[in-house]
């Protein structure tokens, strides 16, 4: 595979005039560069536009401090043969890994010294739990989705930086339906909002897709069938992103029929109540990753497949394509820049242009 990294910047025009509304954007393109690695890269997550924290398999994380102008990876020691699916970045210096797999395979790992030690703060005991997805609210308060190991989902929670993790009450959570599960593609699965809020996707049953909801910091949730369809084992909702409290995306689709592009995108204007179904991105199979874009002059989502990438300047009405490059994950930073990584050591950067205001 090709040893690329895709390293970015997004660049945000402001109006002229007060009175006169912000331009979508006109071109976005990922510009690629070429570092040592050859892991499948498959997560990321930006704390800053300097400072972005990557992982893959291999056991395998990457971090940059200048915006991606120089990039250190390296493996975790002893944990080779890791999928790290999910890596979430404080700061330079703290960051968490996820990895995943069935059983103790599904280990969370901490740094506090910018990735030169790593500590493994949790492993999975419970035979039949997988990790797939990593979020937090703040550095001390984080939340792990796995699997159910049973009828019930398995939610760990951390309060104290992750020194500790304990279960969320199974009570909390309605049952898992046979066979139903996340997906661990990209790390965005399950995702944290402000003010305590989260949410969770599911599919792999052949039934009904959904998403999960909470707005207490995980101690209780509610559940809503989306109209993403989950026709196998391999189908339904992959992907989740917020742009504030009530705007969000879910994105998914079949990830064994490249050839397959409907319902892949689902949209809700009211917190994850109710969803409805949203434009075709393009991208057959399924959409792994997405995120929308936080200052973009209007609801601006980047959507990530092994099928290439996709632009929605509309919260997801309609796409655009960006190119057809293999990503399995994207995330943006606080101030707006735009990452994706895939396999070869590919990591993202976006340029965009933006049309002129009067």
């Amino acid at each position: 595979m090709r040893r690329l990294i895709l390293a970015a910047f997004v660049v945000l025009g402001g109006c002229s005039s007060s009175d006169t509304p912000p331009e979508p954007w006109t071109t976005a393109v990922f510009e690629q560069q070429t570092t040592g690695s050859q892991a499948r890269l498959q997560a990321i997550s930006a704390s800053s536009e300097s400072v972005v924290w990557v992982s893959g398999n291999r056991g395998t994380f990457g971090r940059s401090v200048d915006g991606g102008a120089n990039w250190q990876t390296a493996q975790v020691p002893g944990a080779e043969d890791l999928e790290f699916r999910d890596v979430h970045a404080i700061d330079a210096d703290l960051a968490f890994l996820m990895s995943t797999g069935p059983g103790e395979t599904s280990r969370i790992y901490r740094t506090a010294d910018g990735g030169r030690s790593w500590e493994e703060v949790y492993r999975v005991t419970e035979p039949a739990g997988f990790f797939d997805c990593m979020s937090f609210w703040d550095p001390q308060t984080g939340i792990v989705f796995s699997d159910a190991p049973d009828s019930d989902f398995m939610l760990m929670k951390t309060s104290d930086g992750g020194d500790t993790w304990s279960r969320v009450d199974p009570d909390a959570l309605e049952d898992a339906h046979q066979g139903e599960g996340a997906f661990a593609s990209s790390g965005t699965c399950l995702v944290t909002g402000e003010n305590g809020r989260a949410w969770f996707g599911t599919g792999a049953s052949g039934i009904d897709t959904r998403v999960y909801r909470t707005s207490d910091y995980g101690a209780t949730w509610a559940a809503v069938v989306t109209p993403i369809p989950s026709t196998s084992g391999s189908s339904g909702i992959f992907t989740l992103s917020f742009l504030d409290a009530e705007q969000g995306i879910a994105l998914g689709g079949e990830y064994t029929r490249p050839d397959s592009l409907y319902g892949h995108t689902a949209l809700t204007s009211d917190g994850g109540a109710t969803w409805a179904m949203g434009g075709d991105s393009g991208l057959g199979g399924s959409v792994f990753g997405a995120t929308f874009v936080p200052g973009a002059p209007t609801p601006t989502v980047i959507a990530v497949a092994p099928t290439g990438s996709a632009l929605s300047t509309d919260g997801g009405t309609t796409w655009s394509t960006l190119d057809a490059e293999n990503y399995w994950a994207v995330g943006a930073s606080p101030e707006g820049t735009v990452w994706a990584v895939g396999p070869g050591g590919r990591v993202a950067r976006l340029r965009v242009i933006q049309s002129e205001t009067s």
